[in-house]
């Protein structure tokens, strides 16, 4: 039988500090979760000279050669890669390269060197995520809390997986189980939060006591079906029921139980479940200080 092809990262760089911890994370982490290979990409838009202004040409030009960093942190971890540098429009080329090259995940900054750089996720981040038929792994601001990666994330790989009965987040749960093969060992905290009910005429005739069994009896019916895949796969998770702000208490549980990422689908239930990235999917992202994975 022959054997599994690796698994397919894209990997875009541009030069920038978010690029290279973008590589950084696949040399240190993603490495050894499952045997893979990387396609380095860096998209130059076309007709630099007319586009951007003098200062802008010259990062891109000096990009060309501080993508050595990303090259040498691959080359460190023994990943295989191939080098692509195209012109066109950055998002657009990034999304039809994940599919000419059979591509199973992007792995991306969570922005470069553009003129929106001062966002907390730039613009192009933003358009691959809308776009990309894959997941979408985006590594935050290499500053902060993150570096709680640094410290002990070769121990294991700690997964905080959200679920509240939306097909995206049922196969962000697949994704999760395809790391049950992982040279680290995966755990999973399975999360599911209720939006608090704030509404005073509400409490006035509806005990606390029966709102939080309401919460409850709602977070075990989002976390059944998750629960069920993730033990015919073997993974080891803890479950949890939270009442708050759905992004800000992803976030904030994230950090206090130590996980390495977020893995979560794009969008859930609700008003807005028609959007091909929710708002929840995106404030978390903005939030985050460790990577977030998107699956759609």
């Amino acid at each position: 039988m022959a054997a599994a092809r690796p698994y397919r990262f894209l990997l875009a760089i541009d030069g920038s500090s978010h690029a290279n911890r973008a590589a950084e994370y696949l040399a240190r982490r993603a490495s050894r979760l499952r045997p893979c290979e990387v396609h380095l990409v860096i998209v130059w838009p076309p007709r630099l000279s007319d586009l951007l202004s003098p200062v802008q040409h010259d990062l891109l030009l000096q990009a060309a050669t501080e993508t050595e960093a990303s090259r040498r942190m691959l080359d460190g971890a023994g990943i295989a890669y191939r080098f692509h540098s195209e012109p066109g429009d950055p998002a657009r080329e990034i999304v039809r390269l994940v599919q000419t090259l059979e591509c199973d995940e992007i792995v991306i900054g969570s922005r470069g060197m553009s003129a929106l750089d001062g966002l907390a996720i730039g613009s192009v981040a933003y358009k691959i995520v809308h776009e990309s038929p894959v997941p979408v792994t985006v590594i935050p601001n290499p500053y902060g809390a993150a570096e709680l990666e640094l410290e002990d994330g070769e121990q294991a790989h700690r997964v905080l997986l959200p679920v509240d009965g939306s097909q995206p987040a049922a196969r962000a749960v697949e994704y999760a189980c395809a790391l049950r093969d992982a040279r680290v060992p995966v755990e999973v905290r399975l999360l599911n939060v209720q939006l608090p009910i704030v509404s005073g005429n509400v409490r006035r005739f509806v005990s606390s006591e029966t709102i939080e069994a309401y919460c409850r009896a709602e977070g075990e019916v989002a976390l059944k079906t998750a629960r069920k895949t993730l033990q015919s796969a073997g993974l080891a998770f803890k479950e949890h029921i939270l009442i708050g702000h759905p992004a800000e208490t992803l976030v904030k549980e994230a950090l206090r139980w130590g996980c390495t990422r977020i893995v979560m689908g794009t969008r859930g239930l609700g008003a807005l479940a028609n959007v091909l990235v929710g708002s929840t999917a995106l404030q978390v992202m903005h939030l985050s200080e460790i990577p977030v994975t998107l699956v759609k």
